[in-house]
């Protein structure tokens, strides 16, 4: 009987202890910084400006009821088309 006591004593904290790291891993962790990061579709308008500032030229222009907005950055040489103010095409100017 006493052994059963120390080994629920024990699996205890080491449930915690597992719970804890599984949550902790589970944690998207954003290591984005203007250095490294590149557009990913779905990324929104804001976040791209967060990164690399307000575009060199801008159009926009509706596809029937989808506004789409494109961004041109000439110095990344890309431009990206945003479709419901997300990330659509990242493309090579």
């Amino acid at each position: 009987m006493n052994q059963s006591i120390s080994t629920n004593i024990l699996k205890r904290p080491l449930t915690i202890l597992v719970i804890f790291i599984l949550l902790l891993s589970a944690c998207e962790v954003n290591n984005y910084n203007p250095e490294n990061y590149w557009p990913q579709a779905g990324d929104r308008i804001d976040m791209v400006e967060n990164f690399w500032g307000p575009p060199d030229d801008r159009e926009s222009f509706y596809e029937g009821d989808l506004l789409i907005v494109t961004y041109y950055y000439y110095d990344e040489g890309v431009y990206i088309d945003f479709v419901a103010g997300e990330v659509d095409i990242v493309g090579n100017l």
